[in-house]
């Protein structure tokens, strides 16, 4: 009886392992998924409209440091490139920047883009998304009949 535990749970084992890798490995569907499920950043703007960004960078070593930064947004169907801004740490130190921006006329309805951060040679995608759309949302965040 032990050794047919033994099996199942091997075979167990292997079947979770192997689903596991698969999904590490395999692309997502992603597309079909909603834009909140895909974007947990997501920000709605329409084109035209003004958006903020502000990012806290830390040097991470004892060194002084000096950075070159740029932020964008990079999409399929549009593109925003803030102003490039010189960064001089001491160690460990913290400063924030702040970039102000437009989405473009000209960004179709539904398409999205990523903000992504450039320096130096180096560039660091966050998770944070311009969805642009047509008009106001309206969701319902409470109701009651009696």
């Amino acid at each position: 009886m032990s050794r047919k535990l033994l099996g199942i749970t091997i075979v167990m084992v292997l079947t979770f392992g192997i689903l596991s890798v698969a999904n590490l490995l395999l692309p997502t569907q992603a597309e079909s998924l909603n834009m909140e499920t895909r974007c947990k950043g997501t920000v709605k703007k329409r084109a035209g409209e003004s958006f903020s960004v502000k990012i806290v960078f830390k040097n991470k070593d004892n060194v002084n440091g000096t950075w070159r930064i740029t932020v964008v947004f990079e999409g399929e169907k549009w593109f925003w490139k803030g102003e490039e801004k010189q960064l001089a740490l001491d160690p460990f130190e913290k400063e924030t920047l702040t970039w102000e921006g437009t989405v473009p006329e000209d960004a179709e309805t539904d398409s999205i883009a990523r903000l992504v951060v450039y320096y130096d040679n180096n560039y660091a995608p966050l998770d944070w998304w311009i969805h642009v759309v047509a008009y106001p949302e309206l969701s319902i965040t409470y109701s009651q009949v009696w």
